[in-house]
């Protein structure tokens, strides 16, 4: 949080507004809360607002935003989306074989393999196993499909993903269960065991290479 309002700010600097000087009166207590902003760090133990003017002026931005939601920006809307409704990202090519009734479409057609390069920026065929399910995870919890994702590496290069959700359905389970069994057993050649439950999904994975 505090390196985005670094980024914030930083990305104010090239806008030129006109200055103003206000006179007011506030509480000591409000005062207190002005310096302690003002004197705020980051990571690298610079201030990130500086002066009071800036911290007056970035808490005004947020409350235009909670009170007027609808001027804010496509990525905070998502953010929001997802956090205060529990909305998912879906790609088109699932979507459309959500509503064409034949969702194993999903299975043969997903572009998984191209938000996880996008994600990655790199080939699927020069990602470790390991570092294909690290991004499995980064991924599909970023887009919401599950709020906890668990890995862990077991004896002779198996692994085992536990999924969890809150859709309280079997089928959900199912179905990301042979997304992901699809998808490892052909581009990494993986045996993948899929233990689904109403409420979560567990992938036993070994790659099969000899």
């Amino acid at each position: 949080m505090l390196k985005k309002e670094k980024k914030d700010l930083n990305d104010s600097k090239n806008i030129k507004e006109k200055r103003l000087t206000i006179h007011t009166t506030i509480t000591e207590k409000a005062n207190g809360l002005l310096e302690k902003y003002a004197d705020l760090k980051d990571d690298n133990g610079n201030k990130i607002f500086g002066h009071k003017s800036k911290v007056i002026e970035r808490a005004l931005e947020l409350l235009d935003q909670h009170y007027y939601p609808d001027k804010e920006d496509q990525h905070t809307i998502w953010n929001r989306a997802r956090e205060e409704l529990n909305m998912v990202l879906v790609g088109k090519t699932t979507f459309l074989s959500y509503i064409s009734g034949d969702y194993k479409k999903a299975f043969r057609e997903n572009i998984a393999i191209d938000i996880l390069e996008w994600y990655k920026n790199k080939n699927i065929v020069e990602m470790s196993l390991i570092e294909l399910l690290d991004s499995i995870k980064d991924v599909w919890l970023s887009a919401n499909y599950f709020y906890k994702i668990d890995s862990e590496v077991g004896s002779k290069g198996s692994y085992q993903m536990s999924f969890y959700h809150d859709l309280h359905s079997k089928r959900y389970s199912d179905f990301w269960g042979n997304y992901f069994s699809e998808l490892l057993s052909h581009q990494k050649q993986c045996d993948v065991e899929i233990f689904a439950r109403h409420e979560s999904l567990i992938l036993r994975i070994s790659s099969s290479k000899k």
